[in-house]
């Protein structure tokens, strides 16, 4: 068992206890220890970042493989370190200046050879009742590296319609 008990912290304290282990097993315990008892998500995460930070030090030697995965399969990476979180948050910090609407939603991000694929939905004209507010579905391309490449709006449509078009 790790020594450090992550339910006698509260996150911030607990963000910084992590500061100072480097080994990976003892992460894992502590998360274990986490996950059985309050299960916070913050707290969670704070050690699946510090379980990263060893990792990408190289003093992670098995892959970061206990048995969950949680290490290793949920970033999306493309083979280049940027994950599909770091992605979709790029979308997010970019989309609404891009396209000069306010956004509504991200709805898809997938990797290619090339790079990312967003399709995002903004507010093309505000209505009341919301369900009429007309909507943008827009293709946002980004490089590997995340730096948007181009973008173009797919379709338009009005918030309310049921109607689901394929647009490929």
């Amino acid at each position: 068992m790790a020594d450090l008990d992550p339910s006698d912290h509260t996150i911030d304290e607990l963000e910084a206890q992590l500061d100072e282990i480097d080994d990976p097993e003892t992460l894992r315990e502590i998360r274990e220890e986490e996950t059985d008892g309050e299960d916070r998500t913050g707290a969670t995460e704070a050690i699946d970042e510090r379980l990263d930070s060893v990792a990408d030090d190289g003093n992670d030697r098995d892959g970061g493989g206990d048995g969950d995965g949680d290490e290793s399969v949920d970033d999306g990476s493309n083979g280049n370190g940027l994950g599909i979180i770091d992605i979709r948050n790029q979308v997010r910090s970019v989309a609404a200046d891009l396209i000069g609407r306010p956004l509504d939603g991200i709805t898809e991000v997938r990797a290619d050879d090339d790079g990312w694929y967003s399709t995002v939905e903004v507010i093309e004209r505000n209505s009341i009742p919301d369900t009429q507010d007309i909507l943008g579905r827009y293709e946002i391309d980004l490089d590997a590296d995340g730096n948007v490449r181009g973008y173009r709006r797919l379709r338009r449509y009005r918030r309310g319609d049921t109607n689901d078009e394929t647009l490929e």
